[in-house]
């Protein structure tokens, strides 16, 4: 994300500001929980918000994607973790493409960042980052969504705290399959958090060497359309100028034809006075 550069507004993502989140957990087996981000951004002047869901699921090799609190086996220490982000445009765009994804599915609690502390989308995807590194292999009873969306929860709402509190329908239901609670992000959630600030200086660093990259493309740019402006105003002048030379000889031209005219006829008049002059004598 930090090398998306748009020419006119920079890096988009670190535009975009995280309005709310939202906690969520399917009904049906096997309780999938994921994480619904409500993002602001600007379109031809007006504030409208999209948005994105995160979630982990798990992969065995040679299979498809499973959500990841699937209990399908007592061992799953060896399969990856997959954990996604996707983007649903428009909240009224979003509603039916969630309910194919998740349905049904119900929020368990909400969080309204104020505009002083929201996190920006390049921000969110840091943290995202850090979590999915706390723990890059899926395991069953540690980390499966259900760890995986309390502590993106948990680190989000530390690192970038509200006045105001959670709401909260169902706290209770997080973390849990079928009411067996699933182990605690506490540990995880302080790990992110202690590494957060470095990281995102990186990520500062790596938006500054990619503006910087982009200015010279552009500075680089500018210089080739000087360049060739210059050379085409030079030849639009060497032409002009050519142009001038060959109009200034065709003057040149008629003006000795008029001089020749006029020495002819100034010829012609004094042989006419040399007659007159005989036939007088």
């Amino acid at each position: 994300m930090a090398d998306s550069w748009d020419e006119t507004q920079g890096n988009l993502y670190a535009k975009c500001v995280l309005a709310r989140m939202e906690y969520h957990k399917c009904g049906s087996h096997p309780e999938h929980e994921f994480l619904l981000f409500f993002f602001r951004h600007w379109i031809d002047g007006c504030s409208t918000q999209a948005v994105v869901s995160a979630d982990r699921a798990m992969q065995r090799q040679g299979c498809s994607f499973k959500q990841s609190s699937e209990l399908v086996c007592p061992s799953s220490s060896d399969t990856n973790a997959y954990d996604s982000v996707s983007i649903y445009g428009s909240p009224r765009n979003a509603a039916p493409q969630l309910q194919v994804r998740y349905t049904p599915y119900s929020k368990l609690c909400s969080f309204d960042f104020p505009t002083s502390s929201a996190p920006s989308a390049l921000q969110v995807s840091t943290v995202l980052s850090l979590v999915h590194r706390q723990a890059p292999a899926y395991q069953l009873y540690e980390n499966q969504c259900y760890w995986f969306s309390s502590t993106v929860w948990g680190s989000l709402k530390e690192l970038f705290p509200s006045d105001q509190d959670s709401e909260c329908g169902n706290h209770h239901a997080r973390g849990r399959y079928r009411g067996v609670a699933l182990g605690s992000p506490t540990k995880d959630i302080e790990a992110v958090c202690a590494v957060y600030q470095s990281e995102w200086q990186k990520m500062l660093g790596m938006l500054e060497q990619v503006k910087s990259h982009h200015e010279a493309k552009e500075a680089k740019n500018q210089h080739k359309l000087r360049m060739e402006f210059e050379v085409e105003m030079e030849q639009v002048q060497q032409a002009k100028d050519a142009e001038i030379e060959q109009q200034k000889a065709e003057i040149e031209q008629v003006c000795q034809a008029k001089d020749a005219e006029m020495e002819q006829q100034k010829a012609e008049i004094e042989q006419l006075r040399a007659r007159l002059a005989a036939l007088e004598g």
